[in-house]
């Protein structure tokens, strides 16, 4: 259950971690602001959004992570301070709706939706101590432009680090491609993952080109020559225009809005298991609902997959429990004064070199910290107190959680791959109508190319999703599903080898296989 799956070297991140809240932290301690110091938490987790991604776009990511995270400090102190519990239960609800629409929307991955959820929860008891909402959101905004200043540290000694290895592992996923579509849709996704790293970094505005964008290219040459139906490739024979970068926000957010998406559909979910379990709280008499719908939240965040979404859900159990023991034993040997920053930058450290790992682990440091931070407007509580009623509003909201998944929605993962497989379609068919009358090369082939792809990888996720939870219904549509894929990265490489001079050729075999899969039953 707590076990660590490898994910790279994670130490540096959990040192960056650890820094962007202890430098402004131990200021402010100075300084003579030592209330302030576990206000500074909030903004400082806008560090953790920024880890692998090239330095060039990592600074605006971290600022953009961090106005988020204060704006929900913000939202949720201002919603602490209404009379009516359900205020803040709602305001919550609302935020954790938004939270993983858009995460999930836009792909951002690990850390997820969570920590926007937490610092909106965290932040809605703060009132309750006398700490206004614009006091709240300022030392967090300190935290995040620390997470700024810090996470762009390494540009000093590794400037390119990030897109190097986004590179290197494409291209070993290039050489160990294979028959077998699995390992098809590996070489695809990460040759998908290390064009963004390079067009991030801005390389491939650079002239002449650099050598890792010519090392990237040469490798998605390799792939459209293993992937093309009709066989080999002369590297010289093909166009030398490079593919686009991803979608564009807008584009992203766009296309999710649509109920049988994997965005809509898990921010559909989250928004009413979350309202539930912490109505059910307030209903109960349950002293912090918050953290009913924080247990609901993290075990639905990731999407409809039940057996995962399940798996979590005993997670997010297992480390509260032993978070919540963590907390009781920090306030058994009462951590004196400033001792307290050092404590909090551990736990910063283990949450930053665990999430990405295992969320678990994870929520086993998550839960002290944000319990000590929740001293601050319950100083004098019982821990015994709060240790039980932490545990009784986790296992509330996971209960709930548990319903949702398996009760509301149950065929949304069916819903998600067949509207997933039935756009790497209708895109398809749109790129061949495009290279019909144009180059491959030209820009609105370019952009449809581009979409395709962006649309396979999500087919692939879906595709997944479909296999962990129903395995006889996924089985009937994996016939067609593999010939989506196929069909769809087998016509990306034959734009990708037309020379600058030629045609792409007789669209028409094209325009019939993409037909004949438009026309396969499908069972939803």
């Amino acid at each position: 259950m707590f076990g660590l799956p490898s994910a790279g070297r994670k130490w540096p991140g959990g040192v960056r971690a650890a820094l962007a809240f202890g430098i402004p932290a131990s200021l402010a301690w100075l300084l003579g602001h030592q209330d302030a110091v576990l206000l500074i938490v909030s903004g400082s987790f806008a560090v953790i959004y920024g880890e692998g991604k090239p330095y060039r776009a990592r600074w605006r990511v971290v600022l953009t992570a961090g106005a988020a995270l204060v704006t929900s400090v913000w939202i949720g102190a201002s919603s602490g301070t209404s009379p009516v519990p359900l205020v803040p239960v709602l305001t919550l609800s609302v935020v954790a709706a938004i939270a993983v629409y858009v995460v999930a929307a836009l792909r951002i991955g690990v850390p997820g939706a969570f920590f926007f959820v937490l610092v909106c929860a965290m932040s809605s008891y703060l009132p309750s101590a006398d700490i206004s909402p614009t006091t709240a959101a300022a030392w967090a905004a300190t935290g995040a432009v620390t997470a700024a200043i810090v996470a762009m540290s390494p540009v000093l000694w590794a400037p390119h680090a990030p897109e190097r290895q986004a590179v290197c592992a494409a291209v070993a996923a290039v050489a160990a491609h294979g028959v077998d579509p699995s390992v098809r849709r590996t070489a695809g996704s990460r040759l998908h993952v290390a064009w963004k790293a390079v067009y991030d970094a801005g390389l491939p505005r650079r002239s002449p080109r650099p050598a890792l964008v010519t090392t990237l290219f040469d490798a998605q040459l390799r792939f459209a020559a293993a992937v093309r139906a009709g066989g080999g490739l002369d590297p010289d024979d093909a166009s030398d225009v490079l593919p686009l970068d991803r979608p564009s926000v807008r584009y992203r957010l766009a296309r999710s809005l649509d109920r049988r998406s994997h965005a809509l559909a898990t921010s559909a979910r989250v928004f009413a298991a979350a309202l539930v379990a912490g109505g059910s709280a307030v209903v109960l008499g349950l002293p912090r609902p918050d953290w009913a719908v924080l247990g609901a939240v993290l075990v639905l965040q990731q999407g409809p997959d039940r057996i995962h979404g399940s798996y979590r859900g005993l997670l997010r159990l297992g480390g509260t429990v032993l978070g919540v023991g963590v907390f009781a034993l920090l306030q058994f040997v009462s951590v004196p004064g400033a001792a307290v920053i050092g404590v909090v930058m551990a736990l910063q450290f283990l949450i930053e070199v665990s999430v990405p790992r295992n969320y678990g682990l994870a929520v086993v440091f998550i839960t002290p910290l944000a319990l000590t931070i929740g001293t601050l407007s319950h100083p004098g509580a019982s821990t015994s107190a709060v240790v039980a009623d932490r545990i009784v509003e986790t296992v509330l909201g996971v209960a709930v959680a548990f319903i949702a998944l398996w009760g509301a929605q149950r065929h949304a993962f069916r819903r998600a791959l067949l509207w997933s497989d039935g756009r790497v379609l209708s895109l398809s068919d749109a790129l061949v109508q495009c290279v019909t009358t144009s180059h491959p090369s030209d820009p609105r082939c370019l952009e449809l190319r581009r979409d395709v792809q962006f649309e396979l990888v999500n087919s692939a996720l879906a595709g997944a999703e479909a296999a962990h939870n129903d395995r006889r219904w996924a089985a009937s549509q994996w016939t067609r599903h593999v010939a989506v894929d196929r069909v769809g990265y087998e016509l990306l490489a034959q734009c990708a080898v037309v020379a600058d001079n030629g045609s792409f050729g007789d669209p028409s075999p094209w325009a019939s296989r993409i037909g004949d899969l438009h026309s396969l039953p499908k069972q939803h």
